[in-house]
């Protein structure tokens, strides 16, 4: 699935310590075989159909501009095509086709990228990145707040990800990952955001010869995959670390799109909801430091472990981690929640 591949930045604590980067996936655009029956008829695949009206979403997908996902190549590129988009044509000789493609996509001039399926020759996943090279990082967030907002709309609430760099939005049809992020050698910074259909994601899996740096494709039953329980709560309780004031900190969960409660003399409360997704927060405080940071959350405890080596996180148990001075246990409370502690 489109998502965030995170790497670590070596650098002391005190600066960017464990900022995650979001590394996009290359999309496979060239299709080099002759596609393959497999049953599935374009015309009955629908774009982001209320999945409660639907008592079977096999044929729901998600889209882009309106187009579903799961469609065939050459179909999709004649629907783009009538919407004024334009094929990018390659320099050089060619030995496959590549759908790469030029116009406005919310207002902004973009390039877009699609992930064709190796065998069925269907579009699993759309990339695209904004023709716009960004001079700052406040010029480039002014349009990634723009955008997610934009994206909202479509395809419903997400939560922030990749430490505020990211927003991903996972429905029950597929993914919608936007992010940021600036140039290895240069001051400026591109955006673009990337989408995928969970069910078309699922065959492109199947039929892929090396899986081993993919992610495994939800579960998916009666047309719809799982719902999202996971969210950036290493990202977050790193962040929070870093801004140990209660001011600090407060901008912090706002940022996560978290709703800050009331502040009591030794605790800074705050929760999120997300469908069904729900996430709270319980900051311990001295006078206007904090010094401790409880995250409950129903998310998958083991995706937080990982999340945590991601960070340069160890551990000998999997429940205690630390990082230099920085300490971090991973347990479940009575109701089965996640509680992630760091200090």
């Amino acid at each position: 699935m489109i998502g965030l591949a995170l790497a670590l930045v070596s650098e002391p604590a005190e600066a960017q310590f464990f900022k995650k980067l979001f590394k996009k996936k290359k999309a496979k655009t060239e299709q080099k075989a002759a596609p393959k029956t497999d049953g599935i008829d374009d015309a009955v695949q629908t774009a982001l159909v209320d999945v409660t009206t639907l008592t079977d979403n096999s044929n729901n997908r998600n889209a882009f501009l309106g187009i579903p996902l799961g469609i065939k190549a050459e179909r999709f590129e004649q629907l783009l095509l009538e919407q004024g988009f334009a094929e990018r044509k390659p320099e050089g000789k060619q030995t496959a086709k590549s759908y790469i493609y030029d116009g406005e996509v919310f207002g902004v001039r973009s390039t877009v990228t699609l992930a064709v399926t190796d065998q069925s020759a269907r579009v699993y996943a759309v990339d695209v990145a904004d023709e716009t090279v960004y001079n700052s990082e406040k010029e480039v967030v002014a349009r990634f707040l723009a955008l997610k907002c934009q994206l909202q709309k479509v395809y419903g609430m997400g939560y922030v990800d990749n430490q505020g760099e990211a927003y991903t939005i996972q429905t029950r049809l597929g993914t919608v990952n936007l992010h940021y992020e600036r140039g290895s050698l240069s001051s400026c910074y591109t955006l673009s955001f990337a989408l995928d259909d969970a069910k078309a994601y699922r065959m492109a899996y199947d039929e892929m010869d090396d899986k081993e740096y993919e992610t495994a494709p939800r579960h998916i039953e009666a047309g719809l995959a799982e719902a999202c329980r996971h969210t950036d709560l290493v990202g977050l309780g790193v962040k929070l670390l870093q801004n140990r004031t209660v001011k600090g900190a407060q901008n912090v969960l706002r940022n996560y799109d978290y709703t800050v409660g009331k502040l009591t003399a030794k605790v800074l409360p705050a929760t999120f909801q997300m469908g069904d997704y729900q996430a709270a927060a319980s900051l311990q405080r001295r006078k206007q430091g904090i010094t401790a940071i409880t995250l409950t959350a129903m998310d998958d405890a083991e995706a937080i472990r990982k999340d945590l080596q991601t960070y340069g996180f160890t551990s000998d148990d999997g429940k205690t981690f630390r990082q230099g001075k920085m300490t971090a246990s991973v347990s479940l409370d009575k109701q089965g929640r996640v509680v992630l502690l760091m200090r």
